[in-house]
């Protein structure tokens, strides 16, 4: 189901998928490593290095001169890091396809969780990036199939990159039905702070480049909480109103 080819194979693996040749009548399709049918979480950060943006700290960022592909960029992360809320970073795709095949750089050297997950199929295997090429075969077309990426840190310093995915489908003109647009929970809003009369009435300009991705960082943190608090106030909401009716009905019962 998941396999991990050595560099050497990948050349040899992707001329075949150019030309058609691993499943008789299917096509392989490019997907963009920054389609927005993909998401990446706590965010993606478009700035290459952290010096030019230091809040893309802790998050997926684009390469787009050092580690290309054949000319693709990637999207690499180094891991956790407390700008980031130390959230570890993930990766998530939704697709119907019969294979998957996702590519790293050659400087990528993480190590990373892939799970996959359909109607019929529930697998997850530790890959080591370094590998260079990951094939997720023997799927379910009809199926939506889903993908987790997950960085796993170490005690060193370590990389993971995304490169080029490819997927195989029997027709690669209806895109909307391959790759369908994924969506996770909806998030709660941030909570609304009151500054102090003494603070500028206007934020900096370190502090205005940094509310995007404030917010990206919140709404992830708001994925794991957001569904334990909304149960919450539903439970004390029902409570409540059990608590008022009968004491309504005590009270009518007084009365009458």
């Amino acid at each position: 189901m998941l396999r991990l080819l050595r560099r050497n194979d990948i050349s040899s693996l992707l001329a075949a998928l150019s030309f058609g040749l691993l499943v008789a009548g299917s096509a392989n399709v490019s997907v963009s490593n920054t389609a927005h049918e993909i998401i990446y979480t706590p965010f993606l950060c478009n700035a290459t290095t952290v010096l030019i943006d230091p809040d893309c700290s802790g998050a997926w960022q684009v390469q787009r001169n050092t580690t290309n592909i054949g000319g693709i960029p990637t999207v690499s992360t180094r891991g956790p890091s407390p700008e980031g809320a130390n959230i570890i970073p993930q990766m998530f795709m939704a697709f119907r396809a019969s294979a998957l095949y996702l590519s790293t750089s050659v400087i990528s050297n993480a190590t990373a969780n892939f799970t996959i997950t359909s109607k019929s199929v529930s697998a997850t295997r530790i890959v080591n990036s370094a590998a260079g090429l990951v094939a997720i075969v023997n799927l379910v077309e009809s199926e939506l199939t889903t993908l987790a990426v997950t960085f796993i840190p170490q005690t060193t310093v370590s990389r993971l990159d995304i490169g080029s995915i490819l997927l195989t489908v029997s027709n690669r003109a209806a895109t909307s039905s391959f790759l369908p647009t994924m969506s996770l929970p909806p998030s709660m809003s941030p909570p609304t702070f009151i500054p102090s009369t003494s603070a500028s009435p206007f934020p900096s300009k370190a502090a205005a480049r940094s509310l995007p991705h404030r917010a990206a960082v919140t709404e992830a943190l708001s994925l794991v909480l957001g569904l334990g608090v909304g149960l919450s106030i539903i439970v004390s909401a029902l409570f409540f109103w059990w608590r008022r009716r009968r004491r309504l009905k005590e009270t009518r019962q007084t009365w009458f």
